[in-house]
């Protein structure tokens, strides 16, 4: 919840990501009643035409003004330290110890990346701790030549890839597999697996179905880790997972890392909007967080390439 009174153009940000006037309402810490009253008063003052339009809440005119309110809000966050910031699916649920004064977490974590950054670029969110495999043909080179520097991502959008990893093939302790030496596409086939649609990670999933994983559709939109690399603690499923997230999974799953290389790599990347990265105050920020997750993740310097 906030602490400071939120701003109408506030409300119209929560509705659009979070879609519910019940948690706009609850994470701005509004009544319900208010937070529907002063989104319709500011969009009829405005002239957005904002209201749910079929399925989502969005604006239907005058998007050029929304546009530029968003960029001066943004700007004012920035710099005064008040960022809203998410972590992407890629982390599971490892925690990452944020600067203070950096901002708020939002719990918004969608497993299709590509969402994830039409949030960034829309100014609802000012950056992310995620992964960027995806995002390769906006890159315009492999994974492998990324260096801890400043990065187009298209036109509007920057990254600062930070480290890369490979995936991990889990499955329970006392799955059949476990100490197997023969494994192929054809072996794992036979077990199930959690998949995204090719729609919301097309890189991930040809890379998994061409080892005969991915198998079964994911059931939510949002990470959930009980549904996805704790899937494979039924005993017979199969899941996958980064190096960092394994301590944890066997704790809470009994999940172990088959023998097999997938040659699946993952770059963990800070992620924002090419203004948010350009102003001179991210420095700091970046700065600091990059710390942050060095310490988080400095048990698996073996496991875990950092870029310089």
């Amino acid at each position: 919840m906030q602490t400071e009174f939120p701003s109408d153009l506030e409300i119209l940000d929560y509705l659009e990501l979070f879609n519910s006037t019940v948690i706009s309402a609850e994470a701005l810490g509004l009544s319900q009643s208010s937070c529907s009253r002063r989104y319709r008063a500011f969009s009829e003052a405005w002239e957005f035409g904002f209201d749910r339009i079929g399925d989502r809440y969005q604006a239907t005119r005058n998007l050029d003004v929304l546009h530029s309110l968003r960029q001066a809000s943004q700007r004012s966050r920035v710099r005064q330290g008040r960022m809203r910031f998410t972590r992407g699916w890629q982390l599971g649920r490892q925690p990452v110890p944020m600067v203070d004064g950096l901002g708020s977490e939002l719990p918004i974590r969608p497993m299709n990346s590509l969402r994830l950054l039409s949030l960034l670029e829309q100014r609802l969110l000012d950056m992310a701790v995620m992964g960027i495999m995806e995002f390769q043909p906006l890159l315009n080179q492999p994974l492998s030549r990324l260096r801890l520097a400043r990065t187009p991502l298209g036109t509007a959008m920057m990254c600062i890839p930070i480290c890369t990893w490979d995936l991990q093939v889990l499955a329970h302790r006392d799955h059949p597999l476990q100490g197997s030496h023969e494994l192929d596409a054809d072996v794992f086939a036979q077990y199930s697996s959690p998949g995204l649609s090719l729609g919301a990670a097309p890189l991930l999933m040809s890379a998994l179905q061409s080892h005969g994983l991915g198998t079964l559709a994911y059931p939510s939109a949002q990470y959930e880790e009980s549904a996805w690399e704790g899937s494979g603690s039924d005993g017979h499923s199969l899941s996958y997972a980064a190096p960092h997230l394994l301590p944890q999974l066997e704790r809470h799953y009994q999940l172990e890392r088959l023998n097999y290389d997938l040659d699946i790599c993952e770059c963990l990347a800070i992620v924002a909007h090419r203004d948010v990265i350009s102003d001179p105050s991210f420095a700091d920020t970046f700065r600091h967080l990059h710390k942050k997750l060095a310490e988080v993740l400095s048990p698996f310097k073996g496991q875990i390439a950092w870029l310089s």
